[in-house]
């Protein structure tokens, strides 16, 4: 031990790059354990450090459309968001409160991982919430709701993901006294950090990364529900809720389909993954009626139809 001493010491003095070697790395591990990604704080949680919660800041429009498609449509002016991070040993199960409207859930176990108050401009809430079981992902729901009217010309473009000729479904609803209820019915693909147009989606997909949820499902079909009720003085209730389903085997947890082939036409050598689709149309016009419903308070009496992932 003691001539083990006498080299260390020996090298301390002699031989400059190897202490400077051994200081950047002593160094490197004192960062490493107080300031740890995530991965390294799930394989070490006795670490004093913190994990960041998210791996990317919320873009400018807090609460844009949240469908792969035009980023454009998103209610305009600043919006910065306060999120929080709620903890997912919460259950909740068939509807939630959002805004003082009423948001049905699906069947199954819910659990809240983010949500958010938007500033008195426009004051919009939102929440995210994930479905488990047998510990796979098998929904995730990004909602947004105004708790007061806004004006009009606030609400932006937000109904034109429903217009989208690349969506597998849209499908519109009258709304009393006017305005517009639709839905556009797209495929939502987790790649890289910006899997959306909207960076709620983005936002989500990140606390589940950092709170170690996996695996994540590479693609979901996605319902994206866009209500704006407007009255005769200029103004609007508006409601957002993203609906992501991914097309699992329910035994394997498996896609049903590779990726790529997920489009409108694509899916005829997949009979498993084309009645699926088949399914989460006619389950999407259901849907559109519940959430309608929901946000007019309106649900009683009335209960969703289950999903095709709905055990």
């Amino acid at each position: 031990m003691k001539h083990l001493l006498r080299t260390c010491i020996s090298l301390w003095k002699q031989a400059p790059l190897w202490r400077l070697s051994f200081m950047i790395g002593l160094g490197g591990l004192v960062m490493a354990a107080f300031f740890p990604t995530p991965w390294l704080k799930k394989q070490a949680p006795w670490l004093p450090g913190m994990a960041p919660a998210a791996t990317h800041a919320p873009r400018d429009s807090a609460h844009a459309d949240g469908g792969p498609g035009d980023a454009d449509n998103a209610p305009s002016g600043p919006m910065p968001v306060h999120l929080q991070y709620p903890s997912m040993s919460e259950i909740v199960r068939d509807r939630v409160i959002l805004g003082g409207h009423t948001i049905p859930l699906p069947k199954g176990e819910w659990h809240p991982i983010l949500s958010a108050q938007i500033s008195n401009e426009s004051p919009l809430s939102f929440l995210a919430l994930v479905r488990t079981h047998q510990g796979a992902i098998t929904g995730l729901i990004i909602a947004q709701a105004t708790q007061q009217p806004i004006a009009l010309d606030r609400a932006g473009n937000v109904t034109g993901i429903c217009h989208d000729d690349r969506n597998f479904l849209n499908h519109s609803l009258p709304v009393s006294p006017a305005g517009e209820d639709c839905i556009g019915s797209g495929t939502v693909v987790i790649q890289g950090n910006d899997v959306s147009t909207n960076p709620l989606i983005n936002q989500s997909i990140a606390r589940l990364q950092a709170l170690g949820v996996t695996p994540i499902p590479p693609l979901f079909l996605a319902v994206q529900w866009r209500h704006v009720a407007t009255t005769t003085d200029g103004q609007a209730q508006v409601g957002l809720v993203d609906t992501l389903i991914p097309p699992l085997d329910q035994q394997t947890h498996q896609l049903l389909a590779p990726i790529p082939v997920w489009s409108r036409d694509a899916l005829s050598p997949y009979p498993e993954a084309r009645t699926f689709l088949t399914r989460m149309r006619s389950w999407a016009l259901e849907w559109q009626k519940a959430l309608q419903l929901g946000f007019g308070n309106q649900l009683q009496g009335h209960t969703p139809p289950p999903d095709p992932l709905t055990p």
